[in-house]
């Protein structure tokens, strides 16, 4: 029986539901053939009257009646304690993860997914019931697109199998692409194409024969705040350190193949740390030389301590483009994050030395271990009507406001209603602020309000402090639909098994109930974490700063191969759609101080553009393209 998170082979779902019996055609074998990289050469692919479903890299489990059938994209935290439970329960439990997964289901319905833990994408189809049920974990680890319009039901782990059928029509969303713009990745449930959808991490879909569709949560991360912990920092440190201690040990493989991603921050120092005391860990790092070498000295300086071999790579001005095509397909959405390509090469480093590997995801998220959520990096409020006493703005200016324009009175009573530090962070970490992307994207701009998605997260007045709101946020958004994504997806193609101990179920809810202050000061960063290794790493290493870089990799932007890559985007797709003013991108590459200025916004667009020419402008192939970037762009 598989009770630990061994070998288990990494796979992608799919499915098709059809109008009825008589019109099944073939779109699983071209969806799965889209999603087969870094995967094992394993397909198993079922028809149950109207229904088609596939997995590949793995095999389906069912019941034995074969009434049921489950697919898993994932992997189980606790599959020794849900053999325990089935065991109980009078059953004798599955060798595989998902053949527990389709025993839970069997045992407890729907209710079988406050049973399992873990990182998951799963469907089961329930042929007695004439029903079809997705799920996606808590986090939001492993992926789960739908798409749904009168002829059929389509859903897959990635967007491009959905694309390869051909239903899909090659169609961006407006909507998702003015929220990218703004945060430079697409949050929540929205994706690129039209249409498209992704399923909510801790939620589950019903598609009902009889009954239709319907989207549940199955948890709730906002209630664990109002869960108030023992705040004694002895007995905290002890708690965390017996939770990420154990959430590690049912992720470490019998075999000696793992591997730790050194990055020089504390959180995966920490794993490193807890990797260590059960294996034998090989760790890889990746840098940007002349950028960020005092993060790969902090590496230098974990993996010394801790006696872990280091392997290690650079990335020059000359190398960054190099494979941006691949991993942008890779990615299925636009991410105009340039720690993509540094991702990427991490992979690409540790593919052939190592399985599963290790990294500490989620720490700065669960435990405030960044300085962007400190008073530092986010003092841009004194512009904010919120700073004005609230009398006032009722009886002063909303009146006066009333009385010359009214939608401008309107504006005031939204903008007084938002959080202040809320609205300044979000601001703060913005691709195109407000102002930037009215100029950038006149047209798309009226899309998004940065004050009414806030609205969207009403759970967040449940939270006690304004930091822990900040955190609860970036959960719900840059964690999953950013850094998650970039690290599953591009883990996944080089073949690796990515593993978060700090995205365990237990430890962030934990984490959630701890109290945290109003507001951060930069040495009260990650003050959780920081005693679990301070007897074990130097002082210097443990109090060093971690600072979101705003002029990150600035100095490129003038380097021939990018600034080349720049000029593009003059004559473009996207200038071509109306999504940016060609007015603004002559004026970001006036002359070279502007392009610096200007770097990440331009990246950006150029990921965009990339993207547009991968899965909107021609038929999507089937394997990743290896057309090289100029090519690509001056084809289109």
């Amino acid at each position: 029986m598989t009770t630990r998170a061994s070998r288990i082979p990494l796979s992608r779902i799919a499915g098709v539901v059809y109008p009825d019996v008589l019109q099944v055609d073939d779109y699983i074998h071209p969806m799965l053939d889209t999603m087969e990289k870094g995967l094992e050469n394993v397909r198993d692919i079922i028809t149950v009257k109207n229904t088609q479903l596939g997995i590949i890299g793995n095999t389906l489990s069912y019941n034995e009646k074969q009434t049921l059938v489950l697919g898993l994209d994932g992997l189980l935290d606790n599959a020794e304690n849900l053999a325990k439970e089935l065991k109980k329960n009078g059953i004798t439990p599955a060798s595989t993860q998902s053949g527990l997964c389709l025993q839970a289901y069997e045992l407890f319905g729907e209710d079988f997914l406050q049973k399992i833990d873990g990182s998951f994408a799963l469907f089961v189809h329930d042929v007695t019931k004439s029903r079809l049920i997705l799920a996606r974990d808590r986090i939001g680890k492993q992926p789960l697109y739908w798409y749904h319009d009168q002829h059929h039901f389509i859903f897959a782990s990635e967007l491009k199998a959905l694309i390869a059928t051909g239903i899909v029509p090659q169609t961006f969303s407006r909507d998702a692409i003015a929220m990218y713009l703004y945060f430079g990745y697409i949050p929540q449930d929205l994706s690129p194409i039209k249409e498209v959808n992704k399923l909510l991490p801790g939620n589950y879909l019903v598609l009902d024969a009889h009954k239709g569709k319907k989207i549940c949560p199955y948890w709730s991360y906002s209630s664990y705040y109002e869960k108030r912990e023992n705040s004694d920092p002895r007995i905290v440190t002890e708690n965390i350190e017996k939770l990420l201690y154990e959430s590690t040990k049912v992720l470490i493989p019998p075999e000696e193949d793992t591997g730790c991603f050194l990055s020089g921050g504390i959180g995966s120092a920490t794993v490193a740390y807890e990797v260590s005391k059960l294996s034998k860990p090989k760790g890889f790092s990746v840098y940007f030389k002349d950028q960020n070498e005092s993060d790969f000295d902090a590496v230098k300086s974990v993996a010394s301590t801790l006696k872990i071999p280091l392997k290690s790579a650079s990335i020059t001005a000359k190398t960054f483009v190099d494979h941006l095509v691949e991993i942008i397909w890779a990615l299925d959405e636009p991410l105009a994050d340039p720690n993509i390509v540094a991702t990427y090469s991490l992979a690409a480093l540790a593919k052939d030395e190592a399985y599963a590997v290790f990294s500490g995801m989620g720490s700065d998220e669960f435990l405030a271990g960044h300085n962007r959520y400190t008073t530092n990096e986010n003092l841009a409020l004194m512009s904010r009507l919120n700073l004005i006493p609230a009398p006032i703005i009722k009886h002063v200016l909303i009146p006066i406001a009333h009385a010359i324009y009214k939608p401008a009175a309107y504006n005031i009573l939204k903008i007084s209603r938002t959080n202040p530090w809320q609205f300044e962070f979000l601001r703060h970490n913005a691709l195109f602020d407000e102002g930037s992307l009215r100029d950038a994207s006149p047209k798309l701009a009226p899309l998004f309000d940065p004050d009414t998605f806030l609205h969207k997260f009403h759970h967040i007045s449940r939270i006690r402090s304004t930091v822990s709101s900040l955190l609860y946020f970036d959960v719900k958004t840059r964690l999953p639909d950013c850094f998650i994504l970039q690290f599953e997806r591009l883990t996944k193609i080089c073949g690796l098994s990515w593993r978060t101990p700090f995205l365990n179920r237990h430890l962030i809810e934990y984490a959630a109930g701890l109290p945290e202050p109003e507001i951060l000061a930069e040495a009260e960063t990650a003050s959780y974490l920081k005693p679990l290794i301070s007897s074990i790493f130097p002082e210097q290493f443990i109090n060093r700063p971690k600072r979101t870089r705003h002029n990150f990799l600035n100095l490129w932007a003038n380097e021939p191969e990018i600034h080349m890559l720049f000029q593009f985007l003059l004559n473009g797709a996207l200038v071509e759609n109306g999504i940016i003013s060609k007015k603004w991108i002559q004026q970001a590459l006036k002359d070279s101080q502007m392009i610096q200025e200007n770097f990440h916004r331009l990246f950006g667009l150029l990921v965009l553009e990339i993207w547009f020419h991968l899965y909107i402008n021609r038929p999507l192939h089937q394997e990743p393209t290896t057309t090289n970037i100029n090519e690509l762009l001056i084809s289109s």
